[in-house]
């Protein structure tokens, strides 16, 4: 028996639905049956060739919501100690370390590995059935899952969520804290959506367009600049500071757009000893100019960043994601055929602006077992 995943050849090459054979559970291990497989800005950079060192042919997807197809008897229990049994949804974390190298043992403060297996950024002939937009994974000993109960469209959020969660408990964001967010694509609304969730006293937002705005305010932005309507830099600055707690700027701003010229401008929408987290310049999209005395040190800021994420704050991802409820279907624009993921990513280029069979982009999703 095979199943089918798109696969691709190489940096700007084809995406072309293959067969690989079925994979056989091991004694300690899961096989996953795919349902929905996010696509997001990391899979257009590997389609790209921008991720120094990465290895083609490709098989890509790690956002994955799946239903156990054969658990192994020595899998166990999910993240949280939930026993893992067939036909319960899982959210799958991409990145499983090996335990074995110095970084693992060394058990570092953030996630690190000298070998980790890696959903989603998988070579089919070292690492099969390791494809998130393909119709079944196989998942090791090693494996992270969460047992959920909530529909695949929240589900499969809970990686991107992540990302968010991860990034503002790094900058230790507090209940009553104000939060600005920069960008609304499916990061920055999931960090408004956990800036909410914590018990922000004040969101606000820019981005756009009016759709992405409309939903921003439906997941807890108080305030929204639509950044096409206000070009300008100090009539935005005049409405965004107007918007903070007594006009003084935000606890935290949290920069999920990946434009350079947002972290400067981030910076000036602190308040005095805030925090600025970086999360969306996840490749090399050039430099930026800091004026160390004005952004940094007159207001005695603070910045983190976030490339990655622990077992802890997927978990509260999850949560996230669940407690969304009917809200995160909005998020989802586009549910595409495995023969359509070349679309997928073509979608995310700013030459299609963000545009896909003539509906604005939101989160696109592969559901490997439609017809194409």
């Amino acid at each position: 028996m095979t199943f089918r995943v798109p696969t691709l050849s190489a940096a700007n090459g084809e995406f072309t639905v293959v067969e690989q054979p079925m994979p056989v559970v091991a004694e300690d291990g899961l096989v996953v049956r795919v349902e929905l497989g996010g696509v997001c800005a990391t899979d257009l950079h590997i389609a790209h060739g921008h991720i120094p060192g990465y290895e083609y042919p490709s098989t890509l997807g790690h956002e994955v919501c799946g239903i156990v197809e054969a658990a192994g008897p020595g899998f166990g229990g999910d993240v949280r100690g939930i026993p893992v049994k067939v036909g319960d949804r899982v959210a799958v974390m991409p990145a499983t370390p090996c335990g074995h190298c110095s970084a693992c043992k060394s058990g570092g403060r953030y996630p690190s590995c000298e070998d980790f297996d890696v959903i989603g950024f998988s070579q089919p002939e070292h690492r099969p059935a390791g494809g998130g937009w393909g119709q079944y994974i196989s998942l090791n000993a090693r494996a992270r899952v969460f047992v959920s109960d909530a529909p695949a469209e929240n589900v499969v959020l809970a990686e991107p969520a992540a990302t968010p969660v991860e990034g503002l408990m790094r900058a230790g964001f507090r209940f009553g804290d104000s939060v600005l967010v920069q960008g609304t694509g499916t990061v920055g609304l999931l960090a408004i959506a956990a800036a909410a969730l914590g018990g922000a006293s004040t969101i606000a937002a820019i981005g756009g367009p009016a759709r992405r705005l409309e939903i921003a305010r439906g997941l807890g932005a108080d305030t929204v600049v639509d950044i096409g309507a206000v070009r300008d830099p100090e009539e935005r600055a005049a409405l965004v500071m107007a918007a903070s707690p007594a006009g003084r700027g935000f606890d935290y701003v949290v920069e999920c757009a990946g434009v350079p010229s947002t972290v400067p401008e981030g910076f000036g929408y602190l308040a005095r000893g805030g925090c600025f987290v970086e999360l969306g310049h996840f490749s090399d999209v050039g430099n930026v100019e800091i004026n160390p005395y004005r952004h940094i040190l007159s207001r005695d800021a603070r910045m983190v960043s976030s490339s990655g994420y622990t077992p802890d704050s997927f978990s509260r991802a999850l949560t996230l994601v669940e407690r969304m409820g009917d809200k995160a279907g909005n998020l989802i624009t586009h549910r595409l055929p495995a023969e359509r993921a070349a679309d997928a990513i073509n979608a995310l280029q700013p030459s299609a602006r963000w545009q896909l069979d003539g509906v604005e982009v939101g989160k696109i999703v592969i559901d490997p077992w439609l017809a194409s």
